[in-house]
């Protein structure tokens, strides 16, 4: 018993303060400490550097005087450059410069960055063209061409007697098609390659983007063959199928539907008897409805089936099913019952509007619904999505972006014109107003009484009745002529910021925000760039 209590007084007696003595584990220590030190100084200076070159997407040249070259980027920050006979736009961050060499005296092309950093060295290639909005460019060497990203990887090496970009709306992955010896060769962004064939009549085509960041699948056709492959992994997923139709990773085909996944791998898939039809529609990027009819019955059969993103079932009707959209992005499904319309929300909450039906008209990014009396569609009310009336009497309306343009009667029985927001704020319009929106705002224009308001989505007022007609309207700024004169204002404090006669106007870049007069370049809110 003694024994073992000496042993345990022995061991507690070794405390950290003990170990930490001892020089073996002083050295371990410091060593740990020096190797954490220059870690921590590493990661200072990358952030420093990180900082230094942060990408800014976009850079537009505005002005070259005297081997000068002035640019200003997205957030108004102007640079100048010198030492080059030529210089384009920078995109990412980089750009392809031009300067004839000391040792040869021959023009030699590279790629900087906003840094003057070389990201491809003088002379490595002959010329150098953007593709795909300067993510990519087509490299020429010795009369052969390749693709470069814009950090100087090499994608594809420049072998090739010709290459080409097929690229479709909203694809954010593409497919570079390449040719020499009389082959065709389908390589995709990593360099991974498709396809290659000697068929010289052919076409690309891209499924739309649903559930992913990038386009899924990509389909070639050579002849009266069709080939499909993943854009990203160069995987082949099948070829020849007869009577095919493909959009948003969906596939149609022989009585089916099949569902691919952001991998491009079959998820899951619905098997059509033969003796229903059907349908298949997109929502908001986030929604499949899938619409079986039967055609074989002589009733009219329907079923409606809602799938998400990731294609899970999560709801199902015998009754048409609509998703609306909000303002905020919210999803809603309506659907129309004998005794009222249902408004389903996200999470399958649900509240009922007994007595009115929804019209079916697609009208959405906004905060609440059109509903009419089942039976009766010369009259409408709104609703917000929790079923409660916003306003009544409506025999009118027109969707302008968030806004809601209706006529409706009055207390009085006067027809009057309204614009519905949220909330039930009503904004009142004389017959000449034309309303306008972007994303943010609302705009209303009186061209008899040439005035022009800036609305919120709730209603607030930022800019009441400027004088004069709208020019134009970028992100927050709104030019209005009045006169010969042009005057800008900040929409979200309804200050002006900027004045200029027309007389001394030359041009106008929407991108960088950017007014070319005569006298030199200034920005929207009212800084001068540079004076000539």
């Amino acid at each position: 018993m003694d024994k073992k209590t000496s042993s345990n007084t022995k061991k507690e007696g070794i405390t950290l303060a003990k170990i930490l003595r001892r020089p073996l584990v002083r050295l371990v220590l410091l060593i740990i400490i020096i190797i954490a030190a220059v870690f921590i100084i590493r990661g200072v200076l990358a952030n420093k550097e990180d900082e230094n070159t942060t990408l800014v997407g976009y850079q537009k040249l505005v002005n070259v005087t005297d081997d000068k070259y002035t640019f200003v980027d997205l957030e108004g920050k102007v640079k100048t450059y010198e030492g080059y006979t030529s210089m384009d736009d920078f995109y990412f961050d980089v750009t392809c410069v031009s300067k004839v060499s000391d040792d040869t005296g021959v023009s030699e092309m590279a790629l900087i960055n906003r840094n003057n950093k070389e990201i491809v060295k003088y002379g490595e290639y002959d010329s150098f063209t953007q593709v795909v909005g300067g993510e990519f460019y087509k490299v020429e060497k010795e009369g052969k061409y390749g693709i470069i990203d814009y950090n100087g990887k090499t994608i594809i090496e420049p072998e090739y007697d010709y290459i080409s970009v097929t690229t479709v709306q909203e694809a954010t992955e593409v497919v570079f098609e390449c040719q020499k010896d009389n082959m065709y060769s389908f390589i995709n962004e990593t360099g991974i390659k498709l396809l290659e064939t000697d068929v010289a009549l052919h076409s690309i085509s891209y499924a739309n983007k649903f559930n992913s960041d990038y386009d899924t699948i990509v389909y070639i056709s050579l002849n009266d063959e069709k080939r499909y492959f993943d854009l990203v992994t160069g995987e082949e997923l099948f070829k020849d199928i007869d009577d095919v139709n493909i959009s948003y990773n969906i596939l149609e085909s022989n009585g089916k539907i099949s569902f691919y996944d952001e991998n491009s791998k079959l998820k899951s898939e619905l098997d059509t008897s033969e003796d229903y039809s059907f349908d298949v529609r997109v929502y908001f990027r986030e929604y499949v409805v899938v619409e079986q009819r039967n055609v074989a019955s002589g009733n009219r059969e329907y079923k409606y089936t809602v799938y998400d993103n990731k294609f899970k079932n999560i709801l199902e009707s015998e009754n048409k099913i609509y998703p609306v959209q909000d303002i905020d992005g919210n999803v809603y499904f309506i659907i129309n019952e004998d005794d009222g319309v249902k408004i389903i929300n996200e999470n399958k909450k649900e509240v009922k509007v007994e007595g009115y039906e929804f019209n079916g008209n697609n009208i959405n990014n906004l905060q609440f619904l059109v509903l009419n009396p089942i039976g009766d569609t010369s009259t409408y009310e709104a609703y917000n999505f929790k079923g409660k009336q916003v306003l009544t009497g409506i025999v009118e309306y027109t969707q302008k972006g968030m806004g809601l343009i209706v006529q409706s009667y009055n207390d009085a029985g006067s027809l009057e014109k309204y614009m519905l927001l949220g909330d039930g704020v009503k904004i009142a319009l004389n017959e000449n107003d034309e309303v306008a929106a972007n994303d943010y705002y609302l705009t209303i224009e009186n061209s008899q009484d040439e005035v022009v308001s800036v609305i919120d989505r709730d209603g607030n007022v930022k800019i009441d009745k400027a004088s004069g007609t709208k020019l134009f309207y970028v992100e927050d700024y709104i030019g209005i002529q009045s006169g010969d004169t042009v005057n800008i204002y900040d929409v979200n404090n309804g200050n002006q910021t900027f004045s200029y006669p027309m007389t001394n106007y030359l041009n106008r870049d929407e991108t960088v925000n950017i007014i070319e007069l005569t006298t030199g370049y200034y920005t929207f809110g009212g800084n001068t760039i540079l004076e000539k």
